[in-house]
């Protein structure tokens, strides 16, 4: 799926404060939110752009969408590809002095600022994120009420947003279930599950539900989960063994982790199975099984990258699980 202008450079961006040397011109990195705007019309005029308040006003009248409105300005120059910049500024004059035309670029991208402040864990409160989820389910109701494929509508939105949309919306209902709020969790479980093409997530979000008040049928869930071998990544396993820490019945927890096995292929990965199997015996109390898994901690303590199929300490460590009355 190729991003749209505004989103790669959005993404650049949060790339970029990951991983500060990756190369890039300072202007494709910078957050124009931060800059006047007197000092965007500046930096425009001296791009032969010459525009005030009043001037974009007449021409943004003429369009739809701050794309359009960059297509018009930029007419005169060869390629206007080559001029993102002017766009980039364009795009943020745009969204301060036009916030009631919400272009679905417009939209998104202030959904990528709400979900960095979140991340950032910089909000006051949770309600701008509420908000911007209400707004993106009134979107795909209405082109899906429209005849639009659920997952078509999906993809191209998520084609403007910098973020792993449909992966924050998972991360937000897992952290609403972390904090006990079970009604909106399961309301966005609703709203969003038939827009996913992962449905086996919102399946696993389902089971984390059910688990508070029946455990059992949690583990039922989680089971058949597991039956679904082609679908099951390593992020989603590590999710079903962290939840099944607290609820896992034996047989699901051991057949959770002989799956993880089979799809180790980095030491941070191990150290992770590692960690949860040694919480899953530490509230079991076997003490006995918790020691010798923290003990093979201590000794991988300085591994990292990949890791040998074969590594002799994963081969120790399966032999634990099936031998364990837990």
């Amino acid at each position: 799926m190729n991003l749209q202008t505004k989103a790669l450079y959005n993404l650049l961006r949060l790339n970029r404060q990951t991983d500060p040397h990756i190369p890039c011109e300072e202007w494709q990195v910078e957050d124009l939110r931060l800059i006047s705007m007197d000092r965007l019309f500046e930096r425009l005029s001296q791009k032969g752009i010459i525009l005030d308040k009043d001037r974009f006003h007449g021409f943004a009248q003429e369009c739809d969408t701050p794309e359009e409105l960059a297509e018009m300005l930029l007419t005169e120059h060869d390629d206007p590809k080559k001029h993102d910049p002017e766009y980039l500024i364009i795009f943020e004059l745009w969204r301060r002095l036009y916030p009631e035309k919400q272009s679905l670029s417009i939209f998104c991208d202030e959904l990528d600022h709400r979900i960095s402040l979140y991340d950032a864990d910089v909000l006051e409160s949770d309600e701008p994120i509420q908000d911007a989820l209400s707004n993106l389910t009134e979107i795909l109701d209405e082109n899906a009420d429209a005849g639009v494929e659920p997952f078509e509508i999906f993809e191209t939105i998520t084609s403007y947003c910098a973020h792993d949309l449909m992966g924050f919306i998972i991360d937000f209902i897992s952290d609403l279930l972390d904090s006990g709020n079970q009604l909106y969790a399961s309301e966005l479980i609703e709203d969003f599950a038939h827009y996913c093409p992962e449905t086996i997530w919102f399946d696993f979000l389902r089971a984390r539900l059910i688990a508070l008040t029946d455990p059992v049928k949690a583990n039922h869930m989680i089971a058949l989960i597991l039956e679904h071998d082609a679908e099951l990544t390593t992020d989603l396993l590590l999710e079903i063994l962290r939840f099944q820490t607290g609820y896992g019945e034996r047989p699901v927890f051991a057949g959770a982790v002989k799956k993880m096995i089979a799809r180790l292929s980095t030491e941070e990965e191990f150290r992770d199975l590692l960690e949860l199997t040694a919480d899953y015996f530490h509230r079991r109390d076997r003490e006995d099984l918790e020691k010798t898994i923290q003990q093979m901690l201590v000794k991988r303590e300085k591994f990292s990258g990949s890791i040998a199929p074969h590594d002799p300490d994963i081969k120790s460590f399966e032999k634990l699980i099936p031998s364990s009355s837990i």
